[in-house]
């Protein structure tokens, strides 16, 4: 049986750096006006969704590899690239979306390589649209968790 609570709190943390994230960011008020405007501030939390994104990320797919080693075949997944890995979880209705998942797994590695704004922006704009894919990922990891 799995436990879960690590991947569960860096989903947590990854949902709470986007929402501070978007609160400073909006401008409807005088003080997150004010904040907006500090672009120091927004990079560092923009820094800081990304690093959660990406401790996300690496526990999602080593828990995808926990899973199948438990449920289908110990050593499964032992030498197969993410791509592979993406669609044995698929096959095992762990995933739903393999193309997304390898477009996470493509700005993950990106950001190890981030030496420009686009590059930052593109992998922070991805770090934006993978709550909703690891926590489907959560889900089926707890409804086939023996």
């Amino acid at each position: 049986m799995l436990e879960l609570e690590a991947l569960e709190n860096s989903i947590s943390a990854l949902d709470n750096s986007i929402e501070v994230y978007k609160k400073i960011s909006d401008n409807n008020n005088d003080f997150s006006e004010h904040l907006a405007n500090d672009k120091k501030l927004i990079d560092t939390l923009r820094s800081g969704v990304i690093q959660n994104f990406e401790v996300t990320f690496e526990q999602s797919w080593k828990f995808i590899v926990r899973w199948l080693n438990e449920n289908v075949s110990y050593g499964i997944a032992q030498g197969i690239t993410k791509k592979e890995l993406f669609r044995l979880a698929a096959e095992h209705l762990l995933i739903d979306n393999v193309s997304k998942w390898i477009e996470f797994k493509n700005y993950r590695n990106s950001t190890s390589h981030i030496y420009s704004e686009l590059t930052a922006e593109n992998v922070f704009k991805s770090a934006l649209e993978f709550p909703p894919y690891v926590k489907y990922l959560l889900k089926r990891l707890k409804e086939h968790n023996q």
